[in-house]
């Protein structure tokens, strides 16, 4: 329930005790719950993991406040992704293995190698690492691969994807501008009976992933019927629904030639990133791209699509053999969005024992494997991991502080 469903402790409790008469004699408290996934989890990190000489690492930073970050390193074996191709399907939290969990106050890319040098000494040094490229981590994976020359580097496509289009639409005051321009629709929008006509919120982070619900937004309501637009305002009369969506959004006219530029353009990456996911990256995945399904007669789109192919064309000239390696690192990012919605009922969102729960959805959670992980890690053990890796939480320094009354006796 909390792994699969995100049920929260203290409400498991109370859905044990709804079945208390028919199924349970004893209802086990919030906080017993809490420690056996703790222990599980501690058991997950620290169990020895196959030693291998086909491991593809996949590597990302995790953060909250403070100033500590947890680089964390998934695994999967070659064979397990070829399987994986195979099957047409991208990678589950299931398919992955955490390798290891490196808290650390600094970045540097000494500090990163030094981490994978760590994690490659348990279970061998990996065939691939895919990550991100962000400037520390990609000197870090870059000092480690001084070391380990056939260790091939992939900057996972969908940020590649994503750094193309910031690129090119950051630079270009027409889509800035249109992107004010809805800001501010949608705040003239909010208290009125169009409001299921306002544009999507955006995304104060990483807007640059989802540049199509914009895009989507403009082009469908350009192109929404007015019969149908009526009737979804039947207590206005037509006059006033045309006076008033004109003052809305008349705007709208001025963006849609580009409009559908921004579209093909957003178009190309996803039809690149969907392929990659699935398919993997090899020699041959730049002359699948090349075909004439993807052909532009636009000057600019052209430009952009050579942009996209030299991006293809970069990666795949790392593979030497003919193998198939892995394109993308949506996987550790899916597991970080997991982590945090439970990082987020922390008091301080601080990072510490949520942390475990990274291990946990990546586990086959059956009987026999909790059974093992209880017998093997006490609540002790937890207790000592937590104290060696993170030291004493900012919580319980808060409440040491403030454990005392304070004195009210006046000067």
């Amino acid at each position: 329930m909390v792994i699969d469903s995100g049920v929260s402790f203290r409400a498991i409790e109370r859905i044990f005790g709804l079945f208390k008469e028919s199924e349970f004699q004893n209802i086990p408290s919030f906080y017993s719950i809490r420690k056996w996934l703790a222990r599980i989890g501690v058991y997950e990190l620290k169990r020895e993991k196959e030693y291998r000489e086909d491991w593809i690492y996949i590597v990302d930073f995790t953060l909250e406040l403070g100033k500590q970050k947890a680089l964390v390193v998934l695994g999967i074996s070659q064979q397990n992704l070829e399987e994986s191709i195979n099957k047409k399907e991208g990678l589950s939290h299931e398919n992955v293995e955490v390798l290891g969990i490196e808290i650390m106050s600094s970045t540097r890319g000494e500090v990163i190698e030094s981490a994978l040098e760590k994690v490659s000494k348990k279970v061998g040094v990996p065939r691939q690492i895919v990550a991100d490229n962000s400037s520390d981590l990609a000197r870090g994976i870059r000092l480690y691969q001084e070391k380990n020359p056939e260790l091939i580097y992939t900057h996972d496509v969908t940020h590649a994807m994503a750094l193309l289009l910031k690129y090119e639409l950051e630079a270009e005051d027409k889509y800035q501008s249109f992107v004010q321009r809805c800001a501010i629709c949608r705040q003239r929008l909010q208290q009125t009976e169009f409001y299921f006509l306002a544009p999507p919120a955006q995304r104060s982070q990483c807007r640059y992933f989802n540049i199509e619900r914009l895009t989507d937004w403009g082009i469908r309501l350009l192109n929404a019927s007015p019969e149908k637009l009526m009737k979804l305002v039947p207590d206005m009369s037509p006059k006033i629904i045309v006076k008033k969506i004109k003052e809305k959004l008349s705007w709208l006219a001025d963006y849609e030639l580009d409009l559908q530029r921004w579209h093909q353009m957003v178009s190309l990456t996803r039809s690149v990133e969907s392929q990659l996911k699935v398919s993997g990256i090899n020699g041959n995945s730049l002359e699948y791209f090349q075909q004439d399904r993807f052909a532009f007669d636009d000057i600019y789109l052209q430009k952009f699509q050579q942009k996209v192919f030299d991006y293809i064309a970069t990666q795949a000239e790392k593979i030497k053999c003919k193998r198939t390696l892995l394109a993308a690192s949506d996987v550790i990012e899916s597991l970080f969005g997991k982590y945090k919605q439970f990082s987020a009922r922390c008091p301080l969102k601080e990072m510490g024992q949520m942390l475990l729960t990274i291990c946990l959805s990546t586990m086959n959670l059956t009987a026999n494997i909790v059974k093992q992980a209880l017998e093997t890690i006490s609540f002790a053990d937890v207790e000592a991991w937590l104290d060696e890796v993170f030291g004493q939480s900012m919580l319980s320094k808060r409440r040491t502080l403030f454990s005392t009354k304070p004195d009210t006796k006046t000067v």
